[in-house]
């Protein structure tokens, strides 16, 4: 007479009855990855440089006319261009100090800089001087009205902030005090004035004659200050690495930029950010500054 093998029940262990050190692994596990995917957002990569430019020094970057393609470099000796992202820089004939610079989307660009105030209306190939009744044209900060590119101000090196709207002839002075790194926006259909003063980042929505204290700027010293043109994303650089507002400058985060920019451009909704670094070396971020990968990636 065979004996029948009785058949065990192997049901699972009930979800409540499972072992705490199960639960407890789960745990750790899900932590573990939520800390390697903040640490992968947040920690220091290795930015690669697309060029080296080789000038003396660094003033102003810009993308212009919302091409990623295209940007001007401002520097001590000149401009320079480039077409293809970054990849090769070409001089343009000038070689006024571009201290501050700025492309419009009408083909017109202005250079600011020490004793020097000159435009071009063809893209950079010829430059007129802009005869001006500044008290003087050592010219420190300078921006353009995004929505009318003849409405400026400067900010000069003997002090005060200054509008003009009439492309740079004429100027009223609309503050004594000076405003570091002044930057023009459009919000809401109107025009905002940035900028850093001993208040902190402080804002202006009657072209500079009254200010409102907007938070601490998230280091000190700034070397450079960029933002898209409603000014809802900003980047500034510190002598350690480039921070990024998302809300117009209230809150600020550290990007995982090594190194100091001291000119920054942003692409027109913020998610695309270049850089050159005090050594002259040209980067680019395609993610808000997460990675800075190199060229062929």
């Amino acid at each position: 007479m065979s004996k029948k093998r009785r058949k065990v029940n192997q049901s699972p262990v009930p979800r409540s009855r499972r072992p705490f050190w199960v639960a407890a692994a789960i745990g750790v596990g899900v932590i573990a990855v939520a800390t390697v995917i903040f640490l992968m957002q947040t920690r220091p990569t290795t930015a690669i440089a697309w060029a080296r430019l080789g000038t003396q020094d660094v003033h102003s970057l810009s993308f212009v006319d919302g091409d990623l393609e295209h940007l001007l470099f401002g520097h001590h000796g000149g401009l320079s261009e480039t077409r293809d992202g970054g990849r090769t820089w070409q001089p343009l004939p000038t070689s006024a100090d571009a201290m501050a610079m700025q492309p419009a989307g009408d083909g017109s660009i202005v250079i600011a800089g020490h004793d020097v105030f000159t435009a071009s209306n063809d893209g950079g190939q010829t430059w007129q001087p802009i005869e001006a009744d500044l008290p003087s044209l050592d010219i420190h900060g300078f921006t353009r009205d995004p929505a009318d590119p003849a409405r400026m101000w400067a900010y000069l090196a003997t002090g005060g902030l200054w509008e003009s709207t009439d492309a740079g002839a004429s100027w009223t002075r609309v503050r004594e005090d000076n405003v570091l790194f002044p930057l023009a926006v459009e919000r809401g259909g109107s025009t905002r004035l940035l900028g850093v003063d001993v208040n902190g980042l402080v804002a202006s929505d009657d072209g500079g004659r009254t200010w409102t204290p907007l938070g601490t700027p998230p280091t000190y010293p700034m070397t450079a200050f960029a933002g898209t043109s409603d000014g809802m994303v900003l980047y500034a650089g510190s002598p350690d690495g480039l921070f990024r507002s998302d809300d117009g400058g209230r809150t600020w985060v550290k990007t995982s930029f090594i190194g100091s920019p001291f000119a920054i451009a942003t692409s027109p909704d913020g998610s695309k950010v270049a850089v050159v670094a005090r050594t002259t070396d040209f980067y680019r971020s395609p993610d808000r500054g997460v990675s800075w990968p190199g060229p062929s990636s």
